[in-house]
């Protein structure tokens, strides 16, 4: 049995034109992370089909174990912040203030300053966070792993507490 996995960009011809390369290089380049790559897509229908129902409950449980761990290592630290986030994702805010959106998610410069030292600290104990904040969980990760990522963040922050 066949899957083919195919998608099509489509609109009118005077938006389209931008894409164009008949007369050189064309105006607007359009490419994408899987455009035209079958062994991509195989990997992404093996990954779908090993993530079953044991697979979700243990990325909700490591994502909810790396949450709270980081949220008890902010208040232990006195750091304004929280970690938000669902499932195997989160996303760590250095504000005391809600976050709903993203006007009230824009960092201050006292919080990017906070988000930058907090990030070269992870990164030296070895974790890496995307710039902003974002770290995405995945099933390889041991509890060793975990433990070794809230140990990692929990560091950061007294590092971050240190800076005031």
């Amino acid at each position: 049995m066949h899957h083919h996995h195919q998608s099509a960009v489509a609109g009118h011809k005077e938006f389209m034109a931008v894409f164009d390369p008949r007369s050189g290089k064309p105006a607007l380049p359009h490419g994408g992370t899987f455009s035209a790559n079958p062994v991509t897509m195989r990997a992404g229908l093996a990954a779908m089909e090993l993530l079953d129902e044991a697979a979700f409950a243990r990325l909700d449980a490591i994502g909810e174990a790396v949450r709270s761990g980081i949220d008890e290592a902010f208040r232990r630290t006195g750091v304004p912040g929280r970690t938000v986030g669902l499932g195997s994702l989160l996303k760590i805010h250095f504000a005391d203030r809600e976050i709903r959106d993203y006007r009230s998610a824009y960092m201050t410069e006292q919080e990017a300053q906070r988000q930058a030292v907090f990030n070269r600290g992870l990164l030296n104990r070895g974790v890496l966070a995307a710039g902003y904040g974002l770290m995405a969980l995945s099933m390889p990760m041991s509890d060793a792993d975990v433990d070794a990522i809230i140990a990692a963040a929990s560091e950061a922050l007294a590092e971050v507490a240190a800076l005031a």
